[in-house]
């Protein structure tokens, strides 16, 4: 155990018997970061291939078992990182819902089109003046789904991972933009939390927010604790030495870098051309392949001269690769039927197609995947 991290035996100990890991990960509330980092793509995937509202009601559905179930684990354990994170991102959620109840209103008023007509509004109302459409209140209805569906995928991978395991994760080469990443992910629910403790420790002090002009101090609250805690995260990051270990490479390794990234651009390039203006399809294909690889073995060399120490190592289970099989079964299944069978997902509800969606259950049962997690803990 002390080969694996030394230092930190009690918390290697801790991290096998199941309880909160250093790092963020709770082990017995998560899984392995790769299997949920296969579980997000799987999810957006789903989520991008499709628009139809039956298939995406499921995931919806799913989604919010999965989060439901990550905040009653937070009740349980409220010590625990990943509670903490999963009720930063629950008013991020609240948000996510009501603007998508707002897309339903935006897009019947402003989308006139369809053959269903509930009502009409005065032709002389600019912009909201026309007929009232089943068609258009549907629209909106679906890019609701897709919305909520995207914010609830997010806030269910930040509260199990949280940016610490996130940077971790990014390869060598992008630890820059690894950093920016994390800083990104953690603003939004560190941004509520302050405001939060802003407006409790206002209460405590007797002011009662009644107006605009009373959201003044609170803002310059808010911003002073930005400030403070960006100056805190980059004191943190120096003392600790992020980024000061590049090994220096010679002109002749800088070329080949610069020279694969380069020419993997450009057979990318070229391949893209050829597969949209081409009849060559297998031509481009083999030039895709080519620049992929070029553009990997480029970002490989370039990775090589960030060192990087990590002092415990993370734990494979069995329910880590039940979770990876049905993520890769939800994101294989999507990807065949969006490439052989596109008319099985597509789904646009004003003429001259039908109004009422296609069902598969087999469909049906894999956009029920992102569940499982829910299932297995």
């Amino acid at each position: 155990m002390g080969r694996l991290c030394p230092g930190f035996a009690a918390d290697c100990h801790r991290g096998r018997l199941g309880l909160a890991a250093p790092g963020g990960v709770s082990m017995a509330a998560g899984f392995h970061p790769y299997a949920w980092t296969l579980w997000l793509a799987a999810s957006m995937a789903a989520v991008l291939l499709t628009r139809n509202p039956l298939y995406l009601f499921i995931l919806l559905a799913a989604l919010f078992f999965l989060y439901a179930a990550l905040l009653r684990r937070a009740q349980r354990q409220p010590e625990s990182m990943v509670g903490a994170q999963a009720w930063a991102w629950r008013r991020l959620v609240y948000l996510a819902l009501i603007l998508g109840g707002f897309s339903i209103i935006f897009n019947a008023l402003t989308v006139h089109a369809g053959e269903r007509a509930l009502f009409a509004l005065p032709d002389s109302w600019p912009v909201v003046g026309g007929p009232i459409t089943w068609e258009s209140i549907i629209y909106g209805f679906v890019t609701g789904l897709s919305f909520v569906s995207l914010i609830l995928i997010f806030a269910i991978y930040n509260s199990v991972l949280g940016p610490q395991i996130i940077l971790r994760m990014i390869p060598g080469f992008a630890y820059q933009a690894g950093m920016a990443v994390s800083i990104a992910i953690s603003f939004a629910p560190q941004t509520l939390i302050a405001w939060g403790e802003i407006r409790e420790a206002q209460r405590l002090r007797g002011r009662q927010g009644r107006g605009v002009r009373d959201l003044l101090p609170l803002f310059l609250s808010l911003l002073s604790h930005g400030l403070d805690r960006a100056i805190q995260l980059a004191e943190s990051m120096e003392a600790r030495g992020f980024g000061s270990r590049i090994t220096p490479v010679s002109p002749h390794e800088t070329w080949l870098i610069r020279g694969g990234a380069i020419l993997g651009l450009l057979a990318l390039l070229a391949g893209l051309f050829v597969r949209a203006y081409g009849s060559a399809a297998r031509l481009g294909l083999g030039l895709l392949l080519l620049g992929g690889l070029l553009l990997a073995f480029s970002l490989w060399r370039s990775s090589r001269q960030v060192q990087r120490s990590r002092y415990r190592r993370w734990l494979w289970r069995p329910r880590d690769a039940v979770l990876m099989g049905g993520a890769g079964l939800l994101l294989a299944g999507v990807l065949l039927t969006a490439w052989l069978f596109p008319a099985a997902l597509f789904y646009y509800p004003y003429p001259p197609y039908d109004l009422l969606p296609s069902f598969n259950p087999f469909l049906g049962l894999l956009f029920a995947l992102p569940l499982l997690p829910a299932l297995l803990m």
